[in-house]
């Protein structure tokens, strides 16, 4: 496997494990709790984008809803003004948590 290749590997296998980290950080905290700021603690090691891009496959894929103080949408990208934005799990985020369905891009 030469080196592009293997970057692209590891590149995919970690953005696999991030998703999965954030659905199961999401599930394990109590709604109120879960913002973008609270991820954005967890997953220090990560760079600010790779979690943004989880965040907004997650948000696309149906597996999480991301919604601000006034129930206004996810920008899509993050900042200091998102990070209040409450994290909820929908039933398919669920459903993949507990393996009843699988998904190629999340590692649980």
């Amino acid at each position: 496997m030469d080196a592009d290749n293997l970057r692209k590997h590891l590149q995919q296998y970690t953005f696999r494990e991030n998703n999965g980290k954030i659905m199961r950080t999401v599930n394990m905290l109590k709604p109120q709790e879960s913002t973008v700021g609270n991820i954005q603690i967890l997953m220090n090691g990560e760079p600010r984008e790779a979690v943004q891009n989880s965040l907004n496959y997650l948000t696309e894929a149906g597996y999480i809803r991301i919604a601000g103080p006034k129930g206004e949408p996810f920008p899509g990208q993050i900042d200091d003004t998102c990070k209040g934005y409450c994290i909820t799990l929908t039933a398919a985020g669920l459903e993949i948590l507990m393996g009843v369905q699988e998904s190629p891009a999340v590692d649980v």
